[in-house]
């Protein structure tokens, strides 16, 4: 089909090389113009493709971006280079690292691997003031405190020069955790480690500190294009400025209302402010072009999105449908339990699929991972096939948990919760009555204490009168995939332990779509399995089931758009995950007081936590609530409070 482009698409797409704001709104085709504009200048105004620049946060989006690029400029031998924001930051190191102190082989590592390593470093190290009884609370605060300095071009040099000369006890502790946070540093510098905000802090001192370089890579590009910048944080804004500021041909795309990621770092300010951070040569504020018309949904559904766009500080115009779309259709229900609106749900989905929707073309978004549970339970038992694309709700499910269990007890024979979980499991079904005799063997033996291990009996079973069979086949299965788990990778153990189950006979056995729902989830957590690395050494049972049990408390890694499978099954995601996804069908179920909106968990007050970084030392500090350490603590909590409503309005207006 010829694209044919709105008279909004058309102005942007022609508009001079110069600095433009674009302000798009949701589904209103921002890709394709973005595609559009390179071809305009490629063939209009003689820009070379190699010497155009795209940059956005994924890499499922880079993909995209290339590939819509690509098809406009189907007969060009050279093409734009399109990275994420911080694979552009690495590449920049790789090639100059050497002037910063970086290596060329330093590797990027992962948040959850972080998290590993500042745990390992919790465990050696002395504390007066920050209470380390619960290491795993401590590691959250620790990465929140060394995000903020990453995402303001701080170090913790930075952090102890600017502390008070007699400093409050909520500094002391800022000061404590900066101490870590430094060793933090030193290790990852013994192990060549970099992780993300190390990249754009790295590259920020580079392009900033060394004019060669600088004007080495201004000069390798005639335009650049800025995808998804609402999300962009004040480091990556400066790197931006410092390279591509004074008038340069740069367009950023964005949407303030899509900004929900600001308690991982992103800035409203940066889209905001595009204006004044890009001016034009002369120093005038740039120009911003609307993208207003929807090609996604019909006017119900932008009339109650614009409803909830309106309870945002931003004067963005209201998002309109494109010429004949058909209406939708916007229910709204109230429901006396959560079962009930999963019921309802589950009848609303049989009714679209007899209709003609298929199952993939259905999704249930969801503002927390602890309420999939409910929804999937229902969605199974109504026979109805579910894919679960968030690892948080992943661990949940049923055969996972089973398969989570194994690996638990292979890697920590004191896990009796685990046994248990197995034991009484879908494969060898025992109850409470057929375990009794073990440990009735175990308070028999001299010496007994309750350190002693449930599974030590099992080596006893031939003592052991009226013991039930499936023990010894537990016994038999435990040996042999304790034996395999000496040498395999996690991946290939995780495949023994369902074939030696019989877990693969069990899903064939089940209807068709809970025997399809199965396989999917755990096709999901094979891949999770193998794509996972440990910072140190070779990978082991016990370091994986650490990478779990954090993600699991913390799922930072699951902030990108999900990749769904092609099979013909439900959706089931956070709003999150969903972001720039869409289905015909979609359900935003839990919408309930203190849950969507969410309630504040942790006020985000510099003057009373530790881990959050002084607005002093901000770069975005105009642009955040005027704390002040003279305001009562009550009228600080008021401003924070209204600045989380502001973010749970935003996700509410990307659900919808």
């Amino acid at each position: 089909m010829t694209f044919q482009p709105t008279a909004e698409q058309q102005a942007i797409i022609e508009y001079p090389l110069k600095p433009l704001r674009v302000a798009a709104g949701a589904g209103t085709g921002k890709t394709t113009t973005i595609a559009h504009r390179v071809h305009h200048a490629v063939d209009d105004l003689g820009v070379r493709p190699d010497r155009v620049l795209g940059l956005t946060f994924t890499n499922k989006a880079a993909g995209e971006l290339s590939d819509r690029i690509r098809t406009t400029l189907p007969d060009q031998e050279l093409q734009p280079l399109v990275q994420t924001y911080h694979g552009f930051a690495a590449s920049l190191l790789r090639e100059f690292g050497a002037l910063v102190g970086v290596e060329r082989g330093a590797e990027v590592v992962s948040p959850t691997s972080s998290r590993q390593l500042l745990l390992d470093l919790l465990r050696s190290g002395t504390f007066e003031l920050v209470d380390i009884r619960s290491t795993r609370n401590v590691v959250p605060r620790l990465l929140k405190l060394a995000a903020d300095l990453a995402d303001n071009i701080l170090t913790t040099a930075d952090l102890t020069e600017a502390a008070p000369d007699e400093p409050d006890t909520v500094w002391r502790e800022r000061l404590e955790l900066a101490a870590t946070l430094a060793r933090f540093d030193e290790a990852k510098r013994r192990l060549r480690l970099l992780d993300y905000g190390d990249l754009v802090r790295a590259a920020v001192q580079l392009v900033t500190g060394h004019p060669t370089v600088h004007d080495r890579l201004r000069d390798r590009f005639d335009l650049v294009l800025l995808d998804e910048y609402q999300d962009t944080n004040p480091g990556q804004r400066l790197l931006l400025m410092a390279l591509f500021g004074d008038g340069f041909p740069v367009t950023a795309v964005g949407d303030s209302a899509q900004t929900i990621y600001e308690w991982r770092g992103a800035s409203v300010e940066n889209f905001d402010g595009f204006a004044t951070h890009f001016p034009e040569a002369d120093g005038t504020p740039s120009a911003t072009l609307p993208l207003s018309v929807n090609r996604r949904s019909g006017p119900s559904i932008l009339k109650a999105a614009n409803h909830v766009r309106s309870l945002l500080p931003d004067d963005a115009a209201n998002l309109v449908a494109l010429s004949g779309t058909a209406d939708a259709t916007v229910d709204l229900r109230w429901f006396r339990t959560s079962r009930d609106e999963a019921r309802w749900i589950a009848d609303e989905m049989h009714a679209h699929h007899e209709a003609g929707t298929p199952w993939r073309e259905m999704a249930v978004l969801f503002r927390k991972n602890k309420d999939i549970a409910m929804v999937r339970d229902v969605l199974t038992d109504e026979d109805i096939p579910v894919e679960v694309a968030n690892l948080g709700g992943l661990l949940d499910v049923p055969e996972i948990v089973e398969l989570h269990a194994w690996l638990r007890i292979l890697g920590d024979p004191a896990d009796s919760p685990a046994l248990a979980r197995i034991l009484m499991g879908s494969r060898y079904r025992l109850g409470m009555g057929d375990i009794a005799p073990l440990h009735r063997w175990l308070r028999s033996q001299v010496g007994h204490s309750r350190d002693t291990l449930l599974l030590e009996a099992f080596d006893h079973l031939d003592e052991i009168t009226g013991h039930h069979p499936l023990l010894g086949e537990f016994s038999d299965h435990y040996r042999r995939l304790l034996n395999t788990a000496q040498a395999a990778s996690i991946a290939e153990l995780v495949r023994e332990i369902l074939d030696l189950t019989g877990a693969w006979n069990e899903f064939d056995a089940m209807p068709p779509t809970h025997g399809l729902t199965a396989r999917l989830n755990v096709y999901r957590f094979i891949d999770l399995a193998e794509s996972w690395s440990p910072l140190e050494g070779r990978p082991s049972l016990p370091s994986f089931l650490d990478h779990l049990a954090l993600m699991a408390e913390d799922p930072v890694e699951e902030l990108d758009t999900a990749r769904l499978s092609s099979a013909d099954a439900v959706s089931l995601l956070t709003i999150h995950r969903s972001k720039g996804l869409e289905w015909d069908t979609v359900f935003l179920p839990s919408s309930y007081h203190l849950n969507f909106p969410s309630k504040v968990h942790t006020f985000e007050d510099p003057f009373e936590r530790a881990q959050i970084l002084p607005l002093d030392l901000r770069i975005d500090a105009a642009h955040l609530p005027a704390l002040t350490a003279s305001m009562p603590a009550p009228e600080r909590r008021d401003l924070l409070r209204d600045r989380h409503m502001q973010q749970e309005w935003r996700i509410a207006y990307v659900g919808i």
